[in-house]
Parts: C-alpha cells; structure tokens; sequence
C-alpha cells in the first residue's frame, strides 16, 4: 500500500513514530507541507504568531501538491493544521484520505477555528478518546478510536526496579500544571517542558524530545502527569510514555482509552495537596511504587507505535475496500 503521512516533522513529533511503525509493511512518503510553522512551533513571541499566521496561507497549496504527484492510496493527516475542509475534499479526488487528531478539535485554541470541517471532510477520522468518537458520529462520515501509544525508541521499557531517584514532569506549561507542581515545593522535583522559563520556585529545563525525554523518566522514580483539560477524565500522550520507563505514574484521574486505574498500574490524585502526599508516600516507600508501576507495564507495555500503525493500517484496509 503507497501511504503519503502528512503533518509536523520535528524531534519528538508523533508524525516520526508513525512513521516507523507504517515504513515495515506499507511505501511510506513523509511531507511536512507546514514546515516553515513547524521550525516556530515552539516560538511565543507575537512576532513567531504573526509569521505563523501568514505562513499558514501555503499549507493547504502545498499539501495538495503533494497528493497530486504521488497519488498515494491512502494519505495519513496527522491533525493537519492549517490544511482547510475544502481542500481535503478535492484530495480525497485522488486519494483516501485518513485524518489522525491527536488534539480535541472541540478546543479550538489548538488548531484553526475550522478543525471540526477538516474532521468531517475527510474519508475517516481518527481520534484517541471514546468519547470524542462518540461526540463527532453525527458530524463525520466516519469515525475511529485509537488511543496514543508510545515510541519505545525514545520511551524503551525500563524495569521500574533500576536505580531511581526523585520526581520528573515533562510537558509544556499551564496555570493548573504549575499550581500542581508547586505543591510538591521542597521535593527532589525536575520540570522538564516548554514556558516554564518565567516561573519561580521551581526547578526547570527546556524542553527535550526522542530519547532525551526517555532517559528523564527512566531515571525518576515518580513520573507526575497533569491533564490539559481536553484530557480530562482521559488519557494523554505521557501516559503510556511514564508507564513505559517504568517510573510510578501519579495522574489525573482517567479511564477513556487507558486500562490503568487507581492503584492498577497508577496513582490518581485529585488536589495538589494529595499530589504531594502520594510522592512523599511512595518517596518512602520505593517497593511499593515499584510493584504498581511493573503492574503497568504488563497493562500497557505493548502498546508502542508500531502496534498502534498496525492497527492504522487495518483501517486503511477498510476504507480502501469501502
């Protein structure tokens, strides 16, 4: 099967993952028709947002492009921002075209104001959670759950009884996060991510991608994840990639699109007070977090992308077939 994958191609993209797991059994075209937002999708400054802005407008030219020389069977839209609805619809003249949205399109500050079109546009949507599937039937011709996975070259499976130490948050900024991880003040606490550079009183790094997020989580013992609200009472990307390294998952609560729950293979909590007094119980008690965080490695440990594209390529079949 001749696939075209479209979307951001950058370290630690979710495009790259993809990538390897459809390159075995499928002739694989990798096209970033973005590529000049993609090197400033990290920027703030409102210059960066400006030249986002304007640089938009050649997305959907380009993507078209694309699908225009290579006629591919299927063409894999990872969230495809900046492409619009109508030009989905003339690509879907030439090929079927599968839209991965990684994202809540209900969120529209994620993406642009017309997300939930380019959804219903395309041959099949894709989406991570149970309840967005359920949500956007009525709206899509089609619609399909896959929940995220993990990349186990940048996320190998650690056993979680190797030497650990202290509590590890890798992800971007937000006002909840930081009330969260302020909480765990005084605490062997490393903040790993993007727009942390401004916040006081904690320690902080810029953001790593691939393997160097890997071996920040295969070396803590606690890996904290904190939704971002269009996770809520979900899952999210960090969650099979803490699991994976084999640190104790401390978490929001979430059961859509992930088997472990609390005490199975995690930790919930529910206020940044509970958050601190689960790290400081598990600081002290490292057998315990190890046995809960192998108990989620036998829950999800065969979930890396490579599963994840077979199960993508299963649905290509279908839509071809259709």
């Amino acid at each position: 099967m001749k696939v075209l994958l479209v979307g951001e191609d950058r370290r630690g993209a979710l495009l790259r993952s993809f990538e390897v797991g459809l390159r075995p059994s499928t002739e694989v075209t990798v096209v970033d028709p973005a590529h000049a937002l993609t090197v400033l999708v990290d920027r703030t400054s409102p210059i960066a947002r400006l030249r986002r802005r304007r640089r938009a407008r050649q997305v959907g030219e380009c993507f078209l492009e694309a699908v225009e020389q290579l006629r591919p069977e299927v063409t894999l839209v990872v969230k495809g921002r900046g492409i619009d609805p109508r030009t989905i619809s003339r690509a879907r003249s030439l090929s079927r075209v599968v839209i991965y949205y990684p994202d809540n399109p209900f969120w529209r500050v994620s993406d642009n104001p017309n997300a939930l079109a380019r959804l219903a546009a395309a041959d099949l949507t894709v989406v991570w959670s149970q309840r967005l599937q359920s949500l956007l039937q009525t709206s899509c011709a089609r619609v399909e759950m896959v929940p995220f996975g993990y990349d186990d070259d940048w996320f190998p499976l650690t056993a979680p009884r190797q030497p650990r130490a202290g509590i590890a948050f890798v992800g971007t900024w937000s006002p909840r996060r930081e009330r969260y991880l302020h909480a765990l003040g005084g605490l062997p606490l490393t903040v790993i991510g993007s727009g942390w550079q401004r916040v006081k009183g904690l320690r902080t790094t810029p953001a790593v991608y691939g393997t160097a997020a890997g071996e920040v989580l295969q070396n803590a013992a606690i890996g904290v994840n904190i939704f971002h609200p269009h996770n809520s009472c979900a899952h999210n990307m960090r969650t099979r990639e803490i699991a994976a390294s084999g640190a104790l998952q401390l978490t929001d609560p979430g059961v859509d699109g992930t088997p472990l729950r609390d005490g199975v293979g995690c930790r919930w909590f529910h206020s940044p007070q509970h958050l601190r007094d689960l790290a400081e119980q598990y600081l002290a008690c490292p057998d315990d977090a190890r046995a809960i965080a192998g108990r989620a490695q036998e829950l999800v440990g065969e979930d890396t992308y490579r599963r994840r594209s077979v199960e993508l390529i299963e649905l290509f079949d279908r839509v071809v077939q259709s």
